[in-house]
């Protein structure tokens, strides 16, 4: 894996952060001009105050794809049992030097930590495992969760709140080599000009741009400002785990959870649990809200759990040193 900073939580945006950041959760390429005009600011002071949340690492523009494209195929959520005497915060430093890792969670319940793991095959994931992961100390149990399929992101929280059985994040979906290429250029730079993309994949702009806006009409990629939901006053973001009753379909169940306000991400697992799915909330009360009205009464949902994050860090997916 290239580089990659883990975005930084701040503590509160002003207004006008929070009007261009949600804005480029719309569309990370909408031009400044457009933004402008829609928040009352200036094209420079839009320019301005977006280079700074750049450069302070609040957000990131890049392509949210399927991590298949990027090079990555094995990929796994951990469950981490801490011991009580190392600190939680400590041992989840450790976890962000490990470059696999892209996202880690202090959380509340069973699992102290979870930390994912995306990789370029299965033999990579279970050497971190082993000789990475199982070496830091303060770590008493590594529960592993193998991706099966991750089934399901939506990285525009904005949306997540609002979202009807029109709204779509992003979907695994098999890519030709060129999509693949346009769409490891866009995940290093989301605002990259497409005729940058096109000199350097050797092809013209027009074939960039159709193929482009070919896949986010499919909902295969989409790019966007990534950046912490507990950054734009989501006070409230939880793991729920859950599993499924003989006989369904976990596919079922998680399309079911795909479809609900709130839901950001589902990886349909193996292990204790079938499928993990993030919410993203104001407050507790609004979390209770959908897991007792809408998670819960969903058929083939036997059993959830739910740990809410304290603390989240993460960073984008860049491509894979080797294809």
């Amino acid at each position: 894996m290239l580089p990659g900073a883990f975005l930084r939580q701040a503590p509160a945006l002003d207004p006008s952060d929070r009007a261009i950041v949600e804005h480029l959760q719309e569309d990370g390429r909408r031009s400044f001009a457009r933004i402008a005009r829609a928040t009352g600011l200036t094209e420079k002071t839009v320019r301005s105050r977006m280079r700074h949340l750049l450069d302070s690492e609040v957000i990131q523009i890049a392509a949210v794809t399927d991590p298949r494209a990027l090079g990555y195929h094995s990929s796994a959520l951990l469950g981490l049992v801490l011991d009580p005497a190392a600190p939680a915060s400590q041992t989840a430093r450790k976890l962000l030097s490990v470059a696999v890792i892209d996202y880690v969670v202090v959380a509340t319940g069973r699992y102290g930590l979870f930390a994912e793991v995306i990789c370029r095959d299965r033999r990579e994931l279970q050497d971190v495992i082993e000789n990475r992961i199982g070496a830091i100390g303060g770590i008493r149990t590594i529960e592993s969760f193998p991706y099966l399929s991750l089934y399901y992101q939506l990285a525009n929280f904005g949306a997540a709140r609002r979202k009807s059985l029109q709204e779509a994040g992003v979907v695994p979906r098999t890519l030709a080599r060129t999509d693949r290429d346009i769409v490891k250029a866009l995940s290093e730079n989301g605002r990259m000009p497409l005729q940058a993309v096109a000199d350097r994949l050797g092809i013209s702009e027009s074939q960039v741009r159709n193929r482009f806006n070919g896949m986010a009409e499919d909902g295969v990629v989409s790019v966007i400002a990534i950046v912490n939901p507990m950054s734009l006053g989501y006070g409230t973001v939880a793991w729920v785990a859950v599993r499924v009753g003989n006989g369904v379909p976990a596919r079922d169940v998680a399309d079911g959870l795909s479809s609900l306000s709130h839901v950001t991400y589902v990886a349909i697992c193996a292990g204790r649990f079938d499928i993990f799915s993030e919410i993203a909330c104001r407050d507790e009360a609004e979390l209770l809200a959908i897991v007792d009205n809408d998670i819960r009464p969903l058929d083939g949902v036997m059993s959830i759990e739910v740990s809410i994050y304290q603390h989240l860090h993460y960073k984008r997916l860049t491509p894979t040193a080797r294809p």
